[in-house]
């Protein structure tokens, strides 16, 4: 498995991840030139991508969806509330609503499975990513941003991850000093908003384990938050645990270096309870 986070921030979103002969886009935030020049600086190939799997319908996450599946030909993978919410929605015929209650089976092998989360949308979601490999082994990895709380159930979906893309939006001290109005510190800090350092890092807490090999800080505020008040959260938390996971910083104005998770040190972490798949 190999993912890149190529933006992440309020001014656009979206990650890269090939497994199992899939080629899949998490979000699409950015223009379809910036993708493409973001993929080509990251060594990846825009017009591989056979699929695009939006989180939810914010501009910062869906704006060039349209674009990509008329460009690419791409298929685009929501939730049915997020795909009726959408303002420049893709043709018809590309548009595919993800199963409720089901594991979605793209290209030979990438098993992809929608979580839903707290977040001021219609029917948001995080993902789950799995790739079986020889020994009953799997390589497991997740986006999950934009929400204002994590659930026991969000919590219980990401047990046994090789690596975790992880929303660290605002430190709270910078976030009630900062410029924003009260009504969007509030929006911000309610349970439908976005994750705190602090509440990113217990997250982390409850789901680190020793085979968890990267963790990915995300969609971090440019007002209100820093690269040094995120790391330091996480840092303390994978000390403490004594964690050797590798720990990036995913910003907004270029993409992180691919990582490749390597099959043979793929987590031997039991899977979730398996669920139907529904393949396209």
């Amino acid at each position: 498995m190999r993912l890149c986070v190529l933006a992440s921030g309020s001014g656009g979103n979206t990650a890269f991840i090939e497994a199992g002969g899939a080629r899949v886009l998490v979000d699409a935030g950015l223009s379809y030139r910036e993708t493409r020049r973001r993929c080509a600086d990251a060594g990846l190939d825009l017009r591989e991508v056979t699929d695009v799997l939006l989180t939810h319908e914010h501009a910062d996450h869906c704006f060039g969806a349209a674009t990509l599946a008329r460009k690419l030909g791409a298929r685009v993978h929501a939730t049915r509330g997020t795909l009726h919410a959408l303002r420049d929605p893709p043709p018809a015929e590309l548009c595919f609503p993800l199963p409720r209650d089901g594991v979605l089976l793209l290209g030979r092998g990438l098993h992809v499975r929608a979580i839903p989360v707290p977040h001021d949308a219609v029917e948001p979601v995080a993902y789950a990513f799995e790739e079986r490999v020889d020994g009953g082994r799997c390589i497991r990895a997740a986006v999950v941003t934009d929400l204002g709380s994590a659930t026991r159930a969000l919590a219980k979906a990401l047990l046994g991850l090789d690596a975790l893309v992880l929303e660290m939006n605002h430190d709270a001290r910078l976030l009630l000093e900062g410029p924003y109005p009260a009504s969007l510190k509030r929006r911000v800090r309610s349970d439908l908003g976005h994750l705190s350092n602090a509440q990113a890092a217990q997250l982390v807490a409850q789901v680190l384990h020793p085979g968890l090999r990267h963790l990915v800080l995300a969609h971090l505020s440019e007002q209100n938050n820093t690269p040094t008040h995120a790391r330091r959260e996480a840092e303390a938390v994978l000390e403490v645990r004594g964690s050797r996971a590798a720990l990036h910083v995913a910003g907004q104005a270029r993409a992180l270096a691919p990582i490749l998770l390597d099959p043979g040190t793929a987590s031997a972490v039991p899977r979730p309870r398996q669920l139907a798949l529904f393949g396209t």
